[in-house]
């Protein structure tokens, strides 16, 4: 699934976040299924689901990660379109 960066992302309704430190998991509570996010997913997650759009996500990413902005744009968006794909989390216009 295509993530555009100007969207805002939101948890789903019928997902939990756990922080494990530096890990997290999602619980999606209708399928009862896990689905666990190591330290960076978990750091994009939280970003993504507090921030105004996921391009301002992605740029207090390059200042706390070493990573170029090319290989951060294309990790997140293949994680956030899986995320959205498993209906974890739902991304609309900002």
């Amino acid at each position: 699934m295509n993530v555009s960066l100007d969207e805002r992302a939101f948890a789903t309704p019928r997902v939990l976040f756990k922080d494990l430190g530096d890990e997290a998991v999602l619980l999606d509570l209708a399928t009862e299924t896990y689905f666990g996010l190591n330290a960076t997913g978990s750091r994009l997650f939280k970003l993504v689901t507090a921030g105004p759009t996921i391009r301002e996500a992605l740029a207090i990413m390059r200042e706390e990660f070493d990573v170029g902005p090319d290989e951060l744009e294309r990790d997140a968006r293949e994680l956030l379109g899986e995320l959205v794909g498993r209906g974890l989390l739902r991304t609309e216009h900002a």
